[in-house]
């Protein structure tokens, strides 16, 4: 009897460590299971650089080097891009990585009747309209991707693309196994599965994600847990919503990490009214809704301000021109109140949420009456014809800022006006230029089309937010993924 309680009793103090020696890792406060599609892109792409890996890695000098590819080059005998995987490579279900893996992770956005990332950043692959309106992935089917062997790829552009390297560094597009998601191609059939330095080992009854190291390095977390329901006490890393206490300590990204906006919803018909998009800039005091968030720093500009293509001249706030302005858009309510969502944007944070409440003020004093609702969904259905706009933080952690105009391609179309001949037009001349200076002429043309018709209305830039527990963590490395968070890059007490 004696043995078996001393058997009890170091089984039970195994598990004791275990979970405390865990890393505590807030990714969300909704409750989901965080590798959703609809999840926030923060949670989606730190889970899927500690799952999937990358193909390859940009450094903060935006260097490029290996990881999942053992080397890319450009063929400039037949105008192609190269891409080579590591011959180890196994996925985390045993089975090994072919060409054709690398295929379909680059593709499989085009299949999905989901809202992706894909199409801006890759529609301009030679032959991928060959891929409209298809629901089922078969190998040879895009005619810029052909397999060379079994290890190596060629992907030819229609135009070229001096970025396509450091956009496929990107985690959304890293190798998965075809076998491992639903039909659609963009969701799990049970959780993330791929060839990084994290392995999914479980999902709890409460979508908390227990993740296992399987690289090589000593001083990095063996045993991470990441957690949709917001911070607890036992937090290690906290990535929404983060406030700095006794045991945490807060860190800000260099530059920012999101921009914070208005997008219309052009199925709307006082959206499409210019009168209306002017009226809601002019009235906006950005000063007002960054005052004393460190992270927050008001701008007027769709693009961050590390990027090239700004144009930094824009119109003065006018509350008077703006409540003329609304007064003459026809069918404009100004007695009834109207509901607005607000994804991804701290909804609730007495702190970082504060700017909702004081926007409501702001829209109140120029006649408006608005009220912010959380919201779950990413974008605005296409049957929505009803809600005005919607505030969301859009990332701006791409190397070429060209991606974020052609979002007009992406699930976010109803959110741009897709019936502008001269958009697409200035967005085809950015996309086909052949030189840095005539790309950063072409995009500066777009800036300022789009703050011309106030397409979006940005309100202020965001840096990302980490909470700390420095008792537990030495050090988190180099986190230059923007919005990324790489938990294989933390060396741990």
């Amino acid at each position: 009897m004696q043995l078996l309680l001393g058997v009890l009793l170091m089984i039970s103090t195994i598990f004791s460590t275990n979970a405390s020696t865990a890393l505590n890792v807030v990714v969300g406060d909704n409750g989901k299971k965080p590798f959703l599609p609809s999840s926030p892109v923060q949670s989606l792409m730190t889970i899927q650089s500690a799952v999937l890996g990358q193909l390859i890695y940009t450094e903060s000098s935006f260097d490029l080097k290996p990881g999942l590819l053992e080397s890319y080059k450009w063929n400039y005998k037949d105008q192609s891009y190269e891409l080579t995987l590591r011959k180890d490579l196994k996925f985390h279900n045993g089975r090994k990585v072919t060409s054709e893996d690398l295929e379909f992770s680059i593709l499989r956005g085009f299949f999905t009747p989901n809202g992706t990332w894909f199409k801006s950043f890759f529609n301009n692959i030679e032959g991928i309209d060959t891929l409209k309106d298809k629901k089922e992935f078969k190998s040879g089917m895009v005619s810029g991707v052909k397999i060379i062997n079994d290890n190596k790829i060629k992907v030819k552009l229609k135009r070229p693309n001096p970025s396509f390297l450091h956009s496929i560094a990107r985690t959304t597009f890293s190798l998965v196994p075809i076998e491992e998601m639903n039909s659609d191609y963009d969701s799990w059939k049970k959780h993330p599965v791929g060839c990084g330095n994290y392995k999914v080992e479980k999902v709890d009854d409460k979508n908390n994600v227990h993740l296992k190291y399987i690289g090589n390095t000593p001083s990095v977390a063996k045993e991470v847990i990441l957690s949709p329901n917001g911070i607890k006490s036992n937090a290690d890393i906290i990535l929404t919503s983060p406030t700095k206490s006794n045991n945490i300590e807060l860190f800000h990204s260099k530059n920012a990490a999101r921009v914070t906006s208005i997008y219309f919803n052009y199925k709307n018909k006082l959206a499409q009214n210019s009168n209306f998009r002017k009226a809601i800039d002019l009235l906006i005091d950005r000063n007002s809704l960054t005052k004393g968030v460190n992270a927050y720093k008001p701008t007027k500009e769709f693009l961050a301000s590390h990027f090239w293509g700004r144009i930094e001249k824009y119109e003065g706030k006018d509350v008077e021109l703006a409540k003329r302005l609304l007064k003459s858009v026809q069918g404009l309510d100004l007695t009834k109140t109207y509901n607005i969502p607000a994804y991804n944007s701290f909804f609730g944070n007495k702190v970082l949420g504060r700017y909702l409440e004081n926007l409501e003020y702001q829209f109140k004093n120029a006649g408006l009456n608005i009220k912010f609702f959380n919201s779950d969904e990413k974008f605005i259905s296409s049957d929505d014809k009803d809600s005005l706009f919607k505030v969301l933080s859009m990332g701006a952690d791409v190397v070429d800022p060209t991606v974020l105009f052609s979002l007009i391609r992406s699930p976010f179309k109803q959110h741009f006006p897709e019936n502008d001949a001269k958009y697409f037009d200035l967005l085809i001349r950015a996309e086909s230029a052949l030189s840095l200076d005539q790309r950063v002429i072409a995009l500066k043309a777009l800036s300022m089309h789009m703050y011309e018709n106030r397409y979006v209305v940005p309100l202020f830039e965001r840096k990302s937010a980490i909470g700390i527990n420095k008792t537990k963590i030495k050090s988190i490395g180099e986190q230059n993924g923007g919005i990324a968070f790489y938990l294989d890059r933390i060396t741990v007490q």
